[in-house]
């Protein structure tokens, strides 16, 4: 009978300790499986922020050269009031035309326009235009030279005139 309890002893020991192993191989994996999914929240976190940053790259390099192209197009409109040959002009009002559908394409936004609040993230005061209306006073009265944006990076900002009120 002694050997009988020695090997029920035994027996119990060894269930016990392959218990104690399974309970430590469960809470193990149960770890690991957890590092996995902040590892993977991580890396999907990680490509979402790189694909940010390299759209907000693209649109500044498409910026940069559509900032170069509007001195080109700064002149085509300082060129249009100058011109006497309507032929001459009409295909220059083709050219600025072709040339703004493709700012559009591109999606660039044309910002400062009269009767818009003045912003001076976006807009350049120039002058100034004294009022004595208390709707007009911050609202842009005069745009000099038109200012771009694509989304939230500014190409160039627009110079305008503002209305000011008058402090008596």
């Amino acid at each position: 009978m002694e050997k009988r309890d020695d090997l029920t002893y035994a027996l119990f020991k060894v269930l016990k300790e392959k218990e104690d192993e399974l309970r430590r191989l469960k809470e193990e994996i149960k770890s690991l499986t957890l590092l996995i999914k902040k590892e993977r929240r991580d890396m999907e976190h990680f490509q979402k922020k790189w694909q940010e940053e390299e759209n907000l790259r693209n649109i500044r390099n498409k910026g940069e050269i559509i900032s170069s192209l509007l001195h080109i197009y700064d002149s085509i409109e300082g060129a249009k009031s100058k011109i006497k040959d309507e032929n001459f002009l009409n295909g220059l009002l083709l050219i600025e035309k072709q040339f703004l559908d493709f700012l559009k394409k591109e999606g660039v936004e044309e910002i400062g326009n009269v009767g818009e609040k003045f912003d001076p993230s976006l807009h350049q005061v120039i002058s100034i235009d004294i009022t004595d209306k208390d709707e007009e006073d911050g609202l842009i009265s005069e745009v000099y030279r038109k200012g771009y944006k694509i989304k939230d990076y500014l190409i160039r900002p627009a110079y305008v005139k503002v209305y000011k009120k008058e402090v008596n």
